[in-house]
């Protein structure tokens, strides 16, 4: 693909990733101010990195867009010869990403917002929650997988790692939390 046909992609993707944002946090905002009956307390580098491994796949794009020498053309870059295949397979993987954690976010609402479970929380067991048990890290790796291939990006490729090495420890930790008795115990 050629660097005016990535910027063109990279605004399709900015605008559907902020929209993804906008929506998902207005869906989880009276999560916010809910009562806590159960927090998890992750490590601050498990905390900063995945917050940050999160977030950076959805600003990429811009990068794209504003400095596409940097953000597809430049040395934190590969190109070999089935770069249009990896970056169907990653264009594919982004938009997966981006539909289930849509769908996800809908159907968990303000539970979504939440570190742990709230007094009057409810185990969610329809929508993509049916299939998958952790469908919104799923997503995001997804997207963020998908966004390195895209953009043919080593750099995104590692945050997709430390995505994935701090979304082992969230799972660790919510599979724990939901299964004891401050949470959904043996009903999990």
């Amino acid at each position: 693909m050629h660097a005016s046909s990535a910027q063109l992609l990279a605004v399709l993707m900015t605008v559907v990733n902020g929209a993804l944002w906008v929506l998902v946090s207005r869906w989880e905002r009276p999560g916010r101010t809910a009562r806590i009956r159960a927090k998890l307390r992750p490590p601050a580098f498990i905390s900063w990195g995945g917050d940050l491994a999160q977030v950076v796949p959805l600003l990429y794009p811009v990068v794209v867009v504003v400095a596409p020498g940097w953000g597809y053309d430049g040395w934190l870059n590969w190109s070999s010869g089935i770069d249009l295949v990896l970056q169907g397979v990653g264009l594919g993987l982004w938009a997966v990403g981006v539909a289930v954690v849509v769908w996800a976010g809908r159907v968990l609402g303000r539970y979504m917002s939440v570190d742990g479970l709230i007094v009057d929380h409810e185990l969610v067991t329809s929508g993509p929650y049916r299939w998958v048990r952790h469908p919104v890290y799923t997503s995001f790796t997804a997207i963020a997988l998908g966004t390195g291939l895209v953009f043919r990006s080593f750099l995104m490729v590692g945050f997709a790692v430390v995505w994935v090495a701090a979304t082992r420890w969230w799972v660790a930790a919510e599979e724990e939390l939901l299964a004891s008795p401050q949470g959904f115990g043996d009903g999990y």
